[in-house]
């Protein structure tokens, strides 16, 4: 009865640690399928950074401005226009 009672533990203590070794294994797919993701997810943003760097850098602002007909400030081109207290220019 005691060799029965042996082999019942020894085989459960095998099972759990068979159930351990399966469930280690399952963490660490998990584990790389998430490192894999996140590797991803950062090169996903630092492309994303660099659109908007690009897209809002100072030559592309100024090649926007230039194809809508903006140019530079110029103190030559600048009207003041007064007004009277009436509502009228002088």
């Amino acid at each position: 009865m005691a060799l029965i009672s042996l082999g019942v533990i020894v085989a459960g203590l095998v099972l759990l640690y068979l159930w351990q070794g399966a469930i280690l294994a399952s963490l660490r797919s998990q584990r790389a399928s998430a490192l894999l993701s996140l590797q991803d997810l950062e090169r996903t943003r630092l492309h994303l950074e660099y659109q908007v760097e690009q897209a809002y850098s100072l030559d592309a602002l100024a090649d926007k401005a230039r194809k809508l007909g903006m140019v530079p400030f110029d103190d030559k081109r600048t009207r003041v226009v007064v007004l009277d207290g009436d509502g009228t220019s002088r």
